[in-house]
């Protein structure tokens, strides 16, 4: 009898773990860091690295630095033509992101485009524990795109900060110094 009732209370324990099993809810979502990013991973541009900081970093973390730089690029001339916050998030710093949230209409379609074709980045701090930097992107040289087909080409002075946050870095401040048209 005892083992009738084991065996039975097995059966009853097992088919709940399977019907509960079944409600739940699956997500098809990846975890950040096993997803591609569709976004930077075709994004193309020219970006040189000069250091003018007492604390130099090693060359991988400027490496990591150039490629997490072009990502970032790559998102907001994203954000710049389509106004699409989320896509870029993984770039973003919370506070930056707070920020643009704060004044998102929603996703638009995309009407002028820009397009960043070189970045000359001076690293003007970086810190001893290497999770901040600030640096000047001079020389940098947008191009854009208009419905009409015409392009616009101009040359920017830009001030970024960056924090090194998770698994790469983000961007937390940005002030365009001065643009000009070429």
């Amino acid at each position: 009898m005892p083992r009738i009732a084991f065996i039975s209370l097995l059966v009853l324990l097992t088919s709940l773990l399977i019907l509960r099993g079944r409600l739940l809810r699956k997500d098809d979502v990846l975890p950040a860091f096993q997803r591609t990013d569709a976004i930077a991973g075709e994004h193309r541009t020219r970006t040189s690295i000069k250091v003018h900081t007492k604390h130099t970093p090693a060359a991988t973390a400027l490496e990591g630095l150039e490629k997490d730089y072009t990502g970032i690029w790559a998102h907001l001339n994203h954000l710049y033509a389509t106004n699409d916050v989320t896509a870029g998030k993984e770039y973003y710093t919370e506070a930056w992101f707070r920020q643009c949230c704060n004044q998102y209409p929603g996703i638009q379609k995309p009407v002028v485009t820009r397009e960043d074709v070189q970045h000359e980045l001076h690293i003007q701090q970086w810190a001893d524990d290497g999770l901040v930097c600030t640096a000047i992107d001079s020389n940098v040289v947008f191009r854009y795109h208009y419905p009409d087909q015409s392009i616009k080409t101009t040359k920017a002075n830009i001030a970024v900060v960056l924090l090194y946050q998770g698994d790469h870095w983000r961007i937390d401040a940005i002030h365009i110094i001065n643009e000009t048209i070429n």
